[in-house]
């Protein structure tokens, strides 16, 4: 779909238009999840943060000023959502606890093992840090759209990015040290 058909699915949707927002919806869903998915690493409250937005988004979307920024509007109420939701993580100590116990029942040669490991080098991240991945890698948004989501700088945006995966890159090598 190119920006003129999304433009005019905005508009249509911002008078009331439920069909043209499910277009939206569709459209936007499988970079929605990714980003939901790596930053919070669970399926149900990515799920959870998705649905949250998506409610937000339909109800406020009639107070959306430029429909070209549609895509960038509905990643901000979804950071918001998922970083909420880290909030919560941090208060619940038996959730982490639950994710190391685990992460130790899974041997060290099984291919879930190296998927763990590249988890646990993400949750090293700041909050920051781990939205600019999600949006880069998970969502392959590049630095200048992901500047514009989260109101930065594109060089801004660059270097934390090249800062978190230096981060993952230290957790790495000392976890197979």
């Amino acid at each position: 779909m190119n920006e003129e058909e999304i433009k005019a699915y905005v508009l249509l949707a911002r008078n009331g238009d439920t069909a043209a927002f499910c277009k939206l919806y569709e459209l936007y869903y499988k970079d929605m999840y990714r980003f939901a998915y790596y930053t919070l690493g669970k399926e149900q409250d990515a799920e959870d943060v998705i649905s949250e937005t998506v409610l937000d988004a339909f109800s406020g979307i009639r107070n959306l000023k430029k429909p070209e920024s549609f895509k960038a509007w509905i990643f901000r109420i979804l950071s918001t959502k998922c970083k909420r939701q880290m909030a919560v993580y941090v208060s619940d100590r038996a959730h982490i606890r639950q994710e190391i116990s685990d992460e130790a029942l899974i041997k060290d040669d099984h291919p879930y093992a190296q998927n763990l490991d590249v988890q646990t080098a993400f949750s090293v991240l700041n909050e920051t840090e781990k939205t600019i991945i999600s949006l880069m890698v998970f969502a392959g948004y590049n630095s200048r759209e992901t500047a514009k989501i989260l109101k930065s700088r594109e060089g801004t945006i660059r270097s934390a990015k090249s800062r978190a995966f230096l981060k993952m890159s230290q957790y790495l090598k000392e976890d197979f040290a």
